[in-house]
């Protein structure tokens, strides 16, 4: 076989390209770029005390290597990036936490900005705060703004002739009613960018000078708000530390390391304030360097829609520092630069974020050591980055598609929270189609919990064949959302059908992995059955009353809320039908003869 390889290595071409090595299998062992295809390709078949660690390993298992060529060193980086995302080789350092990470947008574009809470930054005229890493360091900063600076909160402008509550509580300058005008309020969209900027003495000045130009025109009530809002925000930017006076904006990454486990810590820093940290798990065979699992990382995570800032500080050396440069460079607009460093502010900070990382190692390593063996089973059985806490599960019931209903349920750590079950009416689908109800409620449940900033489930559980989790991919995928695990479980063989393989996982019915995931679908079968059931039974009870003259909506609504039920409504008399509001002697009459047409 090694024949066949060398003679597929004389017919590569000596251009920029990606080359991934696949076994006898047609699986794809590993993924690779280079400036030549020929040389780097070739050097894998040198004399084996010339090898690393990870080419023994490897090189023997390729049987076939196929190649695709790029215009240049830099498209083939991107391309990389792009294959080893989707089939996630076996001998690739792969970044599988990939959320889309909170932003605060304030959208400069609209006549009147506001702020709005988004996880994909676009290259537009708005301007990007973040990100805030946990997601509550965004909302705590959301609520601070709405308590100092009176901006609109709602999401569309509409022409009102009195303002809202928001007005009244004077968190609103009410622009929808004309209660202030546009310069007045670009003024407070001014004062709400220094904030984020983190401009503290501009931002102070500012209000200053404008308490006492209010001052000046005798404008005393005014001038009173201003002071009062000049305490506050002092007070709320006494609370925050300045963590760097070089290089305000940057981003601070280092590792631990214990066998084929990696702790990745990035700290964010803006406009030097530590805006938050970020803690990331890579699985890498020890046969792969720190320097590779490192420079992956960082390709990997600045792949995805993250602001990448001017400086970006690594507590060690990466292979292909000058081309990573150039191609993060060009997805920013403007230069990036890669730094080490060795002394000083940044050497002590860089320490700090190693630091970090290796409490987080020892957490987890002490964490694992206690963890519900299930979970941990599954997690080992699906591949998957870290423990699965949080699963949420799927079901769609209904009967030759009439009253159709989904159900999610959600697991935390193996329990059932039923606090955080949802239900979800069928609302866009007509007739028998499954799979497009299971993209509909998948569709709704995780654009709900974008659009709130809320964490999204470590695993998805789909009750269902390859359709339905095809469907359910497809509401991500509208979604922008790539990096929760989601999966499948089909009754009739208990098969799990996963993205990425065309054949189904077949586990022992045995398997502490296998059971844990029937547990939660039968719950979320059970759940959305149980709801369909009602919702049925509802349509039969309200059904009888449709066929009463004069009863509509209204009326059943007001009938169910006085009387409880429809044995009770069968039982009143027309006196006590009469006297429920909205309910007239007639109609009473009417339904009293309805329920008892012999009397």
């Amino acid at each position: 076989m090694l024949m066949v390889i060398r003679e597929e290595i004389k017919n590569l071409p000596g251009k920029p390209g990606v080359y991934l090595m696949k076994d006898k299998e047609e699986r794809i062992l590993y993924i690779g770029k280079a400036i030549s295809l020929k040389k780097r390709v070739r050097s894998y078949f040198g004399k084996i005390s010339d090898q690393n660690p990870k080419l023994e390993s490897l090189v023997p298992q390729i049987q076939h290597i196929d190649y695709i060529v790029t215009s240049s060193e830099l498209e083939a980086l991107i391309l990389e990036n792009t294959l080893i995302k989707k089939h996630r080789p076996k001998y690739n350092v792969v970044l599988r936490d990939d959320k889309n990470y909170p932003y605060l947008c304030l959208t400069i574009t609209e006549k009147y900005p506001r702020l709005v809470v988004t996880r994909k930054v676009r290259k537009n005229q708005n301007m990007y705060f973040g990100p805030y890493i946990p997601a509550n360091a965004m909302k705590r900063t959301l609520k601070t703004i709405y308590q100092l600076f009176p901006l609109r909160q709602c999401s569309a402008l509409s022409k009102r002739d009195r303002p809202c509550l928001q007005y009244q509580m004077k968190r609103c300058g009410g622009p929808c009613a004309g209660m202030i005008t546009a310069k007045e309020y670009r003024a407070i969209v001014q004062e709400i960018k220094l904030f984020l900027l983190g401009k503290k003495k501009s931002l102070l000045t500012y209000l200053k000078k404008q308490m006492h130009e209010a001052a000046e025109r005798l404008e005393y009530e005014k001038a009173a708000g201003l002071r009062d809002q000049i305490q506050a925000v002092q007070k709320t930017l006494q609370t925050q530390s300045v963590f760097s006076r070089k290089l305000k904006n940057k981003d601070i990454i280092h590792y631990a390391r214990t066998g084929d486990l990696i702790s990745v810590v990035i700290f964010f820093v803006r406009h030097g304030y530590l805006l938050g940290k970020k803690n990331f798990f890579l699985s890498a065979p020890q046969k792969i360097s720190d320097e590779e699992a490192l420079g992956s990382f960082v390709k990997q995570f600045y792949a995805q829609g993250v602001i990448i800032p001017r400086t970006i500080l690594l507590g060690s050396s990466i292979s292909e520092t000058k081309i990573i440069e150039s191609w993060l460079s060009q997805k920013r607009g403007s230069s990036v630069t890669l730094i080490f460093p060795k002394s000083g502010e940044g050497k002590r900070q860089v320490e700090m974020v190693r630091q970090n990382a290796q409490i987080f190692l020892e957490v987890h390593l002490t964490k694992t050591s206690h963890q519900d063996p299930a979970l941990c089973s599954l997690a080992k059985d699906l591949h998957l980055p870290r423990l699965p806490s949080r699963i949420e599960a799927f079901d769609i019931s209904n009967l030759a598609g009439k009253e159709a209903v989904g159900s999610m349920v959600c697991f935390i750590d193996t329990k059932p929270v039923k606090a955080q079950y949802r239900k979800f009416k069928i609302k866009k689908v007509t007739g028998i189609d499954d799979y497009a109800m299971m993209r509909e409620v998948m569709h709704r449940r995780y654009s709900r919990l974008l659009q709130g900033g809320k964490d999204l489930p470590d695993l998805i559980l789909i009750d269902g064949g390859k359709g339905h989790l095809q469907a359910g991919l497809n509401a991500l995928k509208e979604l922008k959302i790539s990096n929760v695990t989601t999966i499948s479980l089909a009754k009739r063989e208990e098969e799990i059908y996963t993205p990425h393989q065309i054949d189904p996982l077949r586990l022992s019915r045995h398997s502490a992995s296998l059971q844990l995931l029937q547990r939660i679908r039968d719950e979320a079968h059970r759940f959305a059955i149980t709801y369909h059931r009602q919702s049925r039974k509802k349509k039969i009870l309200t059904s009888q009353l449709f066929q009463i003259k004069g009863v509509g909506q209204t009326r059943q609504k007001a009938l169910f809320s006085h009387l409880g039920s429809l044995t009770q409504i069968k039982k009143a008399d027309q006196k006590e039908l009469a006297a429920i509001p909205k309910i007239d002697k007639k109609t009473a009459q009417r339904i009293f003869e309805f329920f008892h047409p012999q009397k």
